[in-house]
């Protein structure tokens, strides 16, 4: 019993007050369109906390089309999806609770898109897996030019200040699962000779 109540005591982190310990991690629901949270998001994330929650934190949010793992995934990459995240932000924040958001790019993981990017076009699946690029049913990517690799970087930063304007209490970079900053910090996934290859040293 004494584990449970520990549960229920709360927690700083730097700025961050929880009311408790209790954190619902990121589960994608692959209902989206366009990357817009609608009402299925609303009720199954401000549930949470009417049940009293600490922090919540929101599924893979991608920050651009081509880096959903699903079509029905969510995005972050216009100002209408930011509006419609605050609404739910707002009214976790109605209710005690916390909630933060987990934004990713999924690159050669992507699924339905008709632009899939890479570090490298060739290289293994990722993950340890020794396949070919489409193991999976996954589409054969293409590798991003520098001024790509530079427009995703702001990307992801423009998601992260959409995040900050709708009132996320943290935010979290997805840099695992195979997804996109995986890849590039993968040497099965990333064969690139330049600065941003991640075998120069192997040479």
């Amino acid at each position: 019993m004494a584990k449970f109540r520990f549960l229920n005591t709360p927690l700083t982190i730097k700025n961050l007050e929880l009311k408790n310990r209790l954190v619902m991690p990121p589960m994608c629901q692959y209902q989206a369109t366009d990357g817009m949270p609608n009402d299925w998001h609303y009720v199954h994330y401000v549930s949470r906390a009417v049940g009293g929650v600490g922090l919540i934190i929101v599924e893979m949010t991608n920050v651009a089309p081509n880096g959903r793992i699903s079509p029905a995934c969510l995005g972050l990459w216009n100002d209408e999806q930011r509006d419609a995240f605050k609404k739910i932000v707002d009214a976790v924040h109605a209710r005690g609770g916390k909630i933060a958001i987990q934004i990713a790019h999924a690159g050669r993981k992507a699924l339905g898109a008709d632009d899939v990017v890479s570090a490298s076009a060739n290289g293994a699946y990722g993950g340890g897996v020794e396949a070919d690029p489409r193991w999976g049913g996954y589409q054969e990517p293409r590798e991003l030019s520098r001024a790509e690799i530079a427009q995703t970087v702001q990307a992801f930063q423009d998601a992260v200040r959409r995040a900050v304007e709708a009132g996320f209490d943290a935010i979290e970079l997805h840099g695992a699962h195979g997804y996109l900053i995986h890849q590039f910090h993968a040497p099965k996934t990333n064969l690139r000779a330049d600065e941003y290859g991640e075998n120069k040293f192997l040479a």
